[in-house]
C-alpha cells in the first residue's frame, strides 16, 4: 500500500536507498549452515542431493557419509526418491539510524539426481522497529491459503497487523530458522538476551513478551530456547513447574522438546515424585522415561477403572436382584445346546469379556423389559440371547464380536420352543 504517515515515508525511503542487497551473502551462509545436506540411499547406490552424483553404500556409516565427489557431509536416509526441495526462512538483524531492522529471506533448494542443486534466494520482509515501540513493515505481498504460500509483487509498506478471520497468525511475522552471525541488535534488546541465537519465538514475539515476563527472560539467557518458545502459548505450565525448570538450569540440563518435557513433569506430579530432585527432573533419556511413565499411568488408570466397575457392579447387583430374581435358574437344552439365564452381574461381566460385545458395558442387566440368556455347547459360550419380556420374542442372538454362528437358527428355535419356561417364571 502507499505510505501515508511521516514514519512510513521515512521507512520506505531508508529501505530503498540505505539498505544494501545481501542476497548472495545470505545464500552463501545458509547453504553451509541452515540447509540440509541429504543423501538418498538404496541397496545399490547413494545419491548426493548436493551434486547429484552417486556413490557406493559402503561409504555410509551410521546414516552419515561424505560425498566423494563434492565432499559434502550428508545425512543419509533410505528411499527411492531422486528429487528434493527445501524451503527455509533466515534473517539478519541490522541497525539503521534509530531503527532496529530485521531482514527476512526465503531460501529454496531444488535437488535432482545427476544434476547440481539449484538455489533461489529472495528478501521478502523487513521489520523496522523503534525503541519506543513504533514500527512498520516493508515486504512483498504474502499470499497464504490452504494450497499456497508465496511472496509476490514489490517491496511496499504493508499492514503490520494483517490477519484473516480464519488465521490468528500475522502473515508478516514469519519465524526464521536462524539469524546471520553478523547480526546486530540494540543494547536495549541484547540485555534481555536477544541476539543472533534467538530461537523459539520471532523477534516481535520476543520483544513483546520479555519486558513483562521475567521467567521468559531467564530462559532465553539460559539458552533454554524450547521452553522459551513455550512461554508464549503455555505460560501457566511454565509457572507451575518453575522450581523444576530452575533445577534444570542449575544442572545445565538443556530441554530440547518442551512439550514432551512438560508432559513428563505432569506425569511425575501424577505419581507424587519429587519435582525438586535432579534425578527425576533431569533425565538422561527423556523419551524413554516419558514413555515408561505413560505406560505406567495407563496401567494405573485401568486398575482404577476396574475398581470403579467392581464397586458399581456391587451396587448394581442389588438392583439386578430386585428386577430379575424370579428368572434365576432358567435352564433348558436340546441335547447339544444348553441355554441358561445369567444370574449375577459378575456373570454378565464374564459373558461380555468372553463374547467381546456390550452386554455388560451397556448394562443389559438393568433393562426391566429384557431377559438375557446364554447358549453353551460343551462349556463353550456360543451366543448371547436377548428376550423381550413384553412380547416374549427373541430380539437378538449374538456370537463373538456380535457375529452369528452356525447354530444361530437352532438357538433361536430352541428358545421359542421353551418360551413357556420364561412365561411361568413371570407368573410365579
Amino acid at each position: 500500500m502507499k505510505p501515508r504517515t511521516k514514519l512510513q515515508f521515512e521507512v520506505l525511503n531508508l529501505s530503498k536507498y540505505y539498505i544494501d542487497s545481501i542476497d548472495k551473502e545470505m545464500l552463501s551462509w545458509a547453504k553451509g549452515v541452515c540447509l540440509e545436506h541429504k543423501g538418498y540411499a538404496t541397496k545399490s547406490r547413494v545419491v548426493c542431493m548436493d551434486c547429484g552424483e552417486s556413490f557406493s553404500p559402503e561409504l555410509v556409516n551410521r546414516k552419515r557419509a561424505v560425498c566423494p565427489h563434492c565432499e559434502a557431509k550428508l545425512k543419509v536416509e533410505t528411499t527411492r526418491k531422486t528429487t528434493d526441495e527445501q524451503r527455509i526462512y533466515v534473517a539478519k538483524a541490522e541497525i539503521c539510524k534509530e531503527y532496529q531492522v530485521i531482514r527476512n529471506f526465503e531460501i529454496r533448494k531444488y535437488s535432482k539426481k545427476d544434476k547440481l542443486s539449484k538455489y533461489y534466494t529472495c528478501e521478502v520482509l523487513q521489520h523496522w522497529i523503534k525503541l519506543d515501540g513504533k514500527r512498520e513493515v516493508v515486504a512483498l505481498n504474502h499470499h497464504i491459503s490452504w494450497h499456497c504460500d508465496v511472496w509476490t509483487g514489490d517491496f511496499e509498506i504493508r499492514d503490520k497487523n494483517y490477519r484473516r478471520y480464519w488465521d490468528s497468525a500475522n502473515r508478516y511475522d514469519i519465524y526464521p530458522c536462524a539469524y546471520h552471525p553478523n547480526s546486530m541488535f540494540f543494547d536495549e534488546y541484547s540485555k534481555y538476551g536477544i541476539n543472533k541465537n534467538l530461537a523459539g519465538l520471532t523477534f516481535l514475539e520476543a520483544i513483546n513478551l520479555l519486558p513483562k515476563n521475567t521467567k521468559a527472560e531467564t530462559l532465553l539467557k539460559a539458552k533454554q530456547y524450547s521452553l522459551f518458545g513455550f512461554c508464549d502459548s503455555s505460560e501457566y505450565k511454565v509457572n507451575r513447574f518453575w522450581s523444576s525448570i530452575k533445577i534444570c538450569m542449575r544442572n545445565k540440563y538443556l530441554v530440547k522438546d518442551s512439550s514432551m518435557y512438560i508432559d513428563y513433569l505432569e506425569l511425575l506430579d501424577y505419581f507424587n515424585k519429587d519435582l525438586r530432585n535432579a534425578h527425576y527432573v533431569c533425565p538422561k533419556n527423556l523419551k524413554k522415561v516419558h514413555d515408561l511413565l505413560v505406560k505406567k499411568k495407563n496401567i494405573h488408570q485401568e486398575k482404577l477403572a476396574a475398581e470403579r466397575r467392581r464397586i458399581k457392579a456391587i451396587e448394581d447387583e442389588k438392583r439386578f436382584q430386585r428386577l430379575k430374581a424370579k428368572f434365576f435358574g432358567i435352564h433348558f437344552s436340546d441335547g447339544l445346546i444348553n441355554i441358561k439365564s445369567l444370574d449375577s452381574v459378575q456373570e454378565f461381566m464374564q459373558e461380555g469379556d468372553m463374547m467381546h460385545h456390550c452386554v455388560f458395558t451397556n448394562e443389559y442387566y438393568l433393562k426391566p423389559d429384557s431377559l438375557i440368556l446364554s447358549a453353551i455347547i460343551e462349556d463353550k459360550h456360543v451366543e448371547t440371547i436377548e428376550v423381550n419380556l413384553n412380547t416374549l420374542k427373541v430380539i437378538q442372538s449374538r456370537g463373538v464380536c456380535n457375529k452369528s454362528t452356525e447354530y444361530h437358527d437352532r438357538i433361536v428355535n430352541l428358545v421359542n420352543k421353551n418360551i413357556n419356561v420364561i412365561r411361568k417364571k413371570m407368573t410365579a
